[in-house]
């Protein structure tokens, strides 16, 4: 799998990034770009189902069915949908994976492959 990290945002407790992937074609941009939230005490990875993207000045805004992303170039909130505390994140630039979540997002896109 190539891809190419787009948004990456950190807290100490999580990060939430956005990756295209290079080695698919399709028209689909549910098949070519992917968000995803990374537990760091469970250490799972998991995908955000996106709903939308907006824009306000220099905000940037992503919903999803798990929650609401909202960022700056210097700082984010992501609030879950589910009852719980928003998490506050730094955005991190370049957009650079970590080893640690370049091996989560690895395992996760071989465990959902379709048999060949």
């Amino acid at each position: 799998m190539t891809y190419r990290p787009l948004f990456l945002l950190d807290a100490d407790t999580a990060s939430i990034f956005e990756i295209k992937r290079l080695d698919v074609r399709s028209d689909n941009p549910g098949d070519v770009y992917f968000w995803l939230y990374f537990d760091r005490a469970s250490r799972q990875l998991r995908h955000l189902t996106f709903v939308s993207m907006n824009a306000e000045g220099d905000e940037q805004q992503r919903e999803f069915t798990q929650g609401q992303l909202r960022f700056t170039a210097s700082e984010g909130t992501y609030t879950p949908t589910d009852p719980g505390p928003a998490l506050a994140l730094q955005p991190v630039v370049p957009p650079t994976l970590p080893v640690e979540l370049e091996a989560a997002l690895f395992a996760l896109f071989r465990e959902t492959q379709p048999a060949e």
